[in-house]
Parts: C-alpha cells; sequence; structure tokens
C-alpha cells in the first residue's frame, strides 16, 4: 500500500513525519465501530531508521524543529496494530506496511510558488516561512530570553536556517517532480498538509498543489484509471498548525475554547472543527476558495476527509488541562523558535490509519 504526502514548504511534512511513531504511543486504544486498536510503528528500514533517530532527536531532545527536506527521501514504515477484543479471545493483528516519499517543497517554485528570499524574511521561495507579526498574547508562553517579540521573524516547522542554499538546479527540480509526479499516481492514497499561516501569509498553498495534481489527473486520466471523472484515490486534507494562535483562535470562538478547557487531559479536535475551519479560511482566501474547488472538482467526495492537525500539540498546564490563554506549544528563545512543552501530536496518526482503512475497505468492496 502506497500513502503519498504532500504540501508547500514549511507546511510541517517533515516534522508530521518525525512525531507519527510518538503519535502511535500516545494514540489512545479506539476505532470505529467499537473496535479498541493499539498501534506501534516501527522503521521498515535502515535508511528510515537514519532519518527517524535524526528527526526526532532535534525535536524531541533540542526541542527544535527539523530543517526542511533538502532532497528527496524515501521512507518506509512498518505499522502494527493490535485489535483487543471484549471477551477472552486473543488480540488480532492489523499489520500493513506504508512507502513515503518526501520531495522537497521547493522544488516546485517555479510552477507557481510567489518570488522572496526565506533568508530575508519573506517566504515565497518555498525553503521556509516566516511570520513578519507578533503573535498574540495566548501564544507566547513563555520567553527564554525576555524579548519581546517585536522584531522577530518567527520562523519554525521544517525551517532550514540563514545557509541554506539559493535552490535546486533546473534538472534537479524537474527529476524530483517527475519523480513525485510517478509516485503519487501509483498511491492509493494521499495525505495533504495545508497550512492556515502560509496561506495567511503567502496564500500559495494552491500553487503548491495545483502544480502537482493537475499533473496526476492528466496520467491517470490518460492510462483510463478515472473513476467517474475523478481520480481514484483517497485523500485525507490536514489543516496544519492548530496549535498556533492565529489558527485556532480563528477556528473557535471563546465559549468552544471554554468547552475545550473543561475537558480532562491534552485536547483533541473533531473533523467538523477543520472543515468549518477551512470554510472561513476559503471566505477570506480566493486562493484557499480555489485550493477547495480543486480537491472538490478532482477527488471522489466520499473518498475525502477532514483534520484539524498539530505535529506538537498544545500546552498544557501542570494539572494537564488546556488553557485558552496559554496553549501555544512555541517559543522564541535566543531567536530560534523551539517547542515549549511537551510533544502531543494531535490528528497525526488518525489521517493514516483513515485512508488505510478507506483504502482496504473500498478493495474489499465494503462501504468506506
Amino acid at each position: 500500500m502506497r500513502i503519498g504526502l504532500w504540501g508547500a514548504a514549511s507546511s510541517g511534512k517533515t516534522t508530521m513525519m518525525a512525531v507519527i511513531q510518538l503519535a502511535a504511543m500516545q494514540h489512545a486504544a479506539r476505532q470505529p465501530r467499537g473496535r479498541s486498536v493499539q498501534w506501534t510503528v516501527s522503521n521498515g528500514d535502515t535508511t528510515t531508521e537514519v532519518a527517524y533517530e535524526e528527526l526526532k532527536a532535534t525535536l524531541l531532545q533540542t526541542h527544535t524543529f527539523p530543517k526542511s527536506t533538502q532532497a528527496t527521501t524515501k521512507l518506509r514504515l512498518d505499522f502494527q496494530g493490535r485489535v483487543r477484543p471484549s471477551g477472552p479471545r486473543s488480540p488480532r493483528p492489523i499489520n500493513f506496511s506504508l512507502d513515503f516519499l518526501d520531495v522537497p517543497g521547493r522544488f516546485f517554485r517555479d510552477t507557481g510558488a510567489g518570488g522572496g528570499d526565506a533568508r530575508n524574511g519573506t517566504h515565497g521561495d518555498g525553503i521556509g516561512i516566516g511570520f513578519g507579526d507578533r503573535l498574540p498574547a495566548a501564544g507566547r508562553g513563555g520567553r527564554g530570553d525576555g524579548d519581546d517579540g517585536d522584531g522577530d521573524d518567527l520562523r519554525f516547522d521544517d525551517d532550514p536556517g540563514p545557509d541554506t542554499p539559493a535552490g535546486p538546479s533546473p534538472g534537479a527540480r524537474l527529476a524530483a517532480q517527475a519523480e513525485l509526479i510517478d509516485y503519487l499516481v501509483s498511491c492509493d492514497g494521499i495525505v495533504l498538509l495545508v497550512d492556515p499561516i502560509r496561506e495567511r501569509e503567502d496564500r500559495d498553498n494552491l500553487a503548491y498543489f495545483d502544480a502537482m495534481i493537475n499533473r496526476v489527473f492528466r496520467r491517470v486520466h490518460a492510462a483510463g484509471g478515472t473513476q467517474g471523472g475523478a481520480l481514484p484515490h483517497h485523500l485525507s486534507v490536514c489543516i496544519t498548525k492548530f496549535d498556533d494562535p492565529r489558527v485556532l483562535g480563528v477556528a473557535l470562538d471563546a465559549a468552544q475554547l471554554a468547552e475545550l478547557a473543561a475537558r480532562p487531559g491534552p485536547p483533541r479536535l473533531d473533523d467538523k472543527v477543520a472543515s468549518r475551519y477551512l470554510e472561513q479560511l476559503c471566505a477570506s482566501s480566493p486562493s484557499a476558495a480555489y485550493l477547495r474547488g480543486t480537491i472538490d472538482g478532482l477527488f471522489q467526495k466520499d473518498r475525502v476527509r477532514y483534520y484539524a492537525t498539530s505535529s506538537i500539540g498544545f500546552h498544557v498546564g501542570q494539572d494537564g488541562r488546556f488553557s485558552p490563554a496559554d496553549y501555544a506549544n512555541v517559543v522564541m528563545t535566543g531567536g530560534q523558535a523551539r517547542v515549549r512543552g511537551m510533544v502531543r501530536p494531535m490528528n497525526v496518526l488518525e489521517p493514516i490509519v483513515s485512508l488505510v482503512t478507506r483504502i482496504t475497505q473500498t478493495a474489499s468492496g465494503s462501504a468506506p
């Protein structure tokens, strides 16, 4: 089974990959239809093992964000699910392996993304993203350097830093694009990351997605693989960075935030929140509206799901509760963005498991 992972540069692909194993460890053993499933995710080969150890060390030990993908990376993960029966029967295993191809988003820079240079604080080059405006008070949490943040260009989530080369050669870009298109054509499902902060700043999620998915559609259609004029792929759309107050503070009103705070443990957001927030984003951004239209036009409606995702999760207090006044999990320390507290991925494992479930059900002829 093949699952493709795609999103604009700095949308969080590398960080999401880094926390999949942690998400499985923290995932509550629950599943629709009354099943209880505990997941374990392991490295499928040596290349994946080396890459994952580096990614996890960066995020979990130094509390900094992984650098953005600089070269095409092939990773293989083995998923083991243990279905816990309600009776005395032995747990039933659910095992599958997933192959991921992570291609740098910057390789699609010339297909529609705007100009700019992440090294000077703009971010159209598709390498990193800088936030020019100050985080709301709820997002600051605490500052290790005492800086008030007025002049900070806040970078995080796959930030390559100032020494990253200007960009790939035309030949390398074309080769990477071709490899990604070939890969996605052969995939059973796609995880698409939509960065709402990038949409607010650059409004170019559409440019990255459109550059890729229309080529995929043409290839599949030419081979006679479309179904009812749409792609056969299943799609999980992850609206990322929900830990940022500029996202959650728009997605939920004060009453809904208070309701979230009243629940014990780290907060969870369902797919209704993601769908509603995307509608809000579409109302303010023509680019987001076109992106939603592209998804509706090229994919079968019953094969698309939306998720409110955060790879690092929300900051919670010592009592383990969410506070509407202090939940951002990123702070600036010495001019560098760092994860403030524990990493608690939210809706990272779920989009993948959902894809596998839906793909399996489609293949067996049962309703998704």
